[in-house]
């Protein structure tokens, strides 16, 4: 990429979440974020500034992978569940699986419009869950399953390891016949799976 008239550039490589400046001091161009008055980048590249408009933004200098932003439909398994978080491990950003690996956090308070006791309710370790990213504070990944067509689309027979089928609005496992509870999607795969990614590749270690 050439470099506009009065462009100065830093002979410096820079990494995502790296602090760049502030609004006061620049406006954020292409390859950067603003979060709460700084600027930071989003990508790994070349630091450009532009004294003349006030503007910093970063040349790419490798190939990006593909990171969730705030309104997207992602999917993941579930890692860890406390009694008001859970973690996932996001696998996949709509029909594209992800080369590398991000995790997301969810507070109770978004994982239903319905009320929630404990996350442990909604969500057990190893669910596989489509939410939505509502928000990147503090450069982490908060999400939520509040709508209908977000939640768990596979889940697990926590005494024996089997698949769950949904049967008459709620979790049956059909080899030991138990019944669980989850904040389960609309369109619930009671079946195999139908991912971009298997769920026997997703390691919980």
């Amino acid at each position: 990429m050439a470099k506009e008239a009065g462009q100065h550039t830093r002979e410096e490589l820079v990494f995502p979440g790296e602090k760049l400046g502030v609004i006061e001091e620049f406006i954020a161009g292409q390859g950067t974020y603003v979060e709460d008055g700084n600027i930071y980048s989003s990508i790994t590249g070349q630091l450009l500034i532009n004294p003349a408009k006030r503007e910093v933004h970063i040349q790419p200098r490798t190939h990006q992978p593909l990171i969730p932003r705030e309104g997207d439909i992602l999917i993941g398994q579930v890692t860890n569940v406390q009694e008001k978080n859970l973690t996932l491990r996001i696998m996949q950003i709509g029909n594209t699986q992800l080369s590398t690996s991000f995790t997301g956090i969810m507070h109770i308070s978004d994982a239903s419009r319905s009320y929630v006791k404990t996350m442990d309710d909604a969500f057990k370790a190893g669910d596989i869950v489509r939410a939505k990213v509502i928000s990147r504070k503090n450069r982490e990944f908060h999400l939520a399953t509040q709508s209908d067509t977000l939640g768990v689309i596979q889940a697990y027979c926590v005494r024996c390891g089997n698949p769950l089928t949904l049967y008459r609005g709620r979790l049956r496992c059909n080899m030991c016949n138990s019944f669980d509870k989850r904040k389960v999607a609309a369109d619930y795969e009671s079946g195999d799976l139908r991912l971009e990614v298997s769920v026997d590749e997703v390691d919980l270690n």
